[in-house]
């Protein structure tokens, strides 16, 4: 869901250090401190512990951009994350479906049943109760609300600027929310400047669509083309419910699937599914 929240008339008037920040990335563009510079220009509008930003381009892995990670751990979650854990994320799965540019926060990017699907199993992920999505990519930091600006650029490429802030600091309020719709608009229009000239420089260096190559093998060998679609939504952690709506069929339509393909596979539980998928890899 999309946030389109009006912003309090307290923020309508941009802050000085937003000012500032915002007049320094725009003086960068043509280097990388640009996109820190813009994080930097969110944080003196909404209280942000930690961010990063990503580009998405098609079915490769994700162009890593910049981050303020402070700690090793973290940044080898990060790591993770880009090698790996990214087919899991709503973010990933929602810009596949064509996300458009906006706010959003990412537990209203995930698909519903999400917490119970078997990704937590897999991938180098740790199931969390207390995490939003309710797993964590291992040496990720814990205990963090997130909103994600989506700022689409040329080419169907789209880039997340995500920014975090622990849960036991209240998380972001519909305030925050709002203030970061209104200064969007601006944001996304400096980051596209920045990307026309530094997409040359580091975007797709070492990226591929493993593992999206993977989600389009598996099963094609003995599984029809609808079962396969069935099967790829169960793997993106989607309920019965949810891979209907996703395909326009019945709950009872994707349970015959489900069934048909689990027979076909010689496997019997969901778990079973995701293991003879990670397999394939």
């Amino acid at each position: 869901m999309k946030l389109e929240i009006a912003p309090p008339s307290d923020r309508l008037s941009p802050s000085p250090p937003w000012r500032d920040s915002l007049a320094e990335a725009i003086e960068n563009l043509d280097n990388d401190r640009c996109p820190l510079l813009l994080i930097a220009a969110t944080g003196s509008v909404v209280d942000v512990e930690m961010a990063m930003s990503l580009v998405y381009s098609g079915r490769s892995r994700p162009v890593h951009v910049c981050d303020t990670f402070s700690d090793e751990k973290a940044k080898r979650g990060l790591a993770n994350y880009v090698e790996n854990t990214y087919v899991l994320n709503p973010f990933y799965a929602a810009y596949r479906r064509g996300l458009e540019g906006g706010v959003y926060r990412i537990r209203d990017l995930a698909p519903d049943a999400y917490l119970e699907s078997e990704h937590h199993k897999s991938f180098s992920v740790t199931l969390s109760a207390t995490e939003e999505l309710g797993y964590l990519t291992n040496d990720w930091p814990q205990g963090m609300e997130e909103i994600d600006v989506a700022v689409e650029l040329p080419g169907r490429e789209l880039a997340e600027i995500a920014l975090m802030r622990p849960v036991r600091k209240g998380g972001f309020s519909e305030a925050d929310v709002g203030a970061l719709v209104a200064i969007a608009p601006l944001i996304a229009a400096v980051y596209r400047r920045y990307w026309a000239s530094a997409s040359s420089r580091i975007a797709h260096q070492g990226t591929d669509s493993a593992i999206e190559d993977a989600f389009d093998r598996f099963g094609g060998d003995v599984l029809s083309p609808r079962e396969r679609e069935v099967a790829q939504l169960i793997l993106r952690g989607h309920s019965g419910n949810s891979v209907g709506t996703q395909l326009g069929i019945s709950t009872t339509t994707v349970k015959t699937h489900r069934k048909n393909l689990y027979g076909k596979l010689g496997i019997a539980t969901h778990f079973e599914l995701f293991s003879l998928f990670l397999k394939g890899l």
